[in-house]
């Protein structure tokens, strides 16, 4: 017997021994049912639109030194531009970033600025808020960008670990 001729048999064989509707009772080609599920299913052409998780935020500023304008200003313009954040001065739930600076040298105040950010959760504009996070430190004018960066990430990291606040 030759190699074709020994699988020929086999295969004959085991078709004898195992017909397929013994071996799953009312199923008609197995195989071809399985190649169907896995096959790739078709992509809608309009997919669900994906959860929205942006949060509500609210700046504001005290302090009267050029750098913490510039700060607040460009913290406002990165919350305005982003996905993430609503700027809103709405009376609904939102994060608000209190935001307090001065000169660092009165004498100088082109030098730097002290700052310091507090992150309050506000349910509303008359009731209490609550704290979340605070942060102190000195800016500079090549270090704006950078900590402006900083917060609106810090920012985002507060809102998803307090997001159970929005529900």
């Amino acid at each position: 017997m030759n190699r074709k001729e020994v699988v020929s048999c086999r295969a004959r064989s085991r078709s004898a021994l195992f017909p397929q509707s013994s071996l799953f009772p009312g199923a008609v080609g197995v195989s071809s049912a399985l190649a169907a599920e896995a096959a790739p299913k078709a992509v809608a052409d309009k997919p669900a639109p994906n959860v929205d998780r942006a949060v509500q935020v609210a700046v504001e500023l005290e302090g009267t030194d050029s750098l913490g304008a510039r700060l607040a200003f460009r913290l406002k313009d990165v919350f305005n531009a982003s996905s993430l954040f609503v700027l809103s001065e709405k009376d609904a739930p939102k994060i608000r970033v209190l935001l307090s600076t001065t000169p660092e040298f009165p004498s100088r105040p082109a030098v730097g600025s002290a700052y310091s950010v507090v992150w309050v959760f506000s349910q509303s504009e008359g009731t209490l808020r609550h704290y979340l996070a605070r942060e102190v430190g000195v800016v500079t004018a090549e270090t704006v960008e950078d900590l402006v960066a900083h917060i609106a990430e810090r920012t985002d990291g507060i809102s998803v670990r307090y997001g159970y606040l929005f529900q």
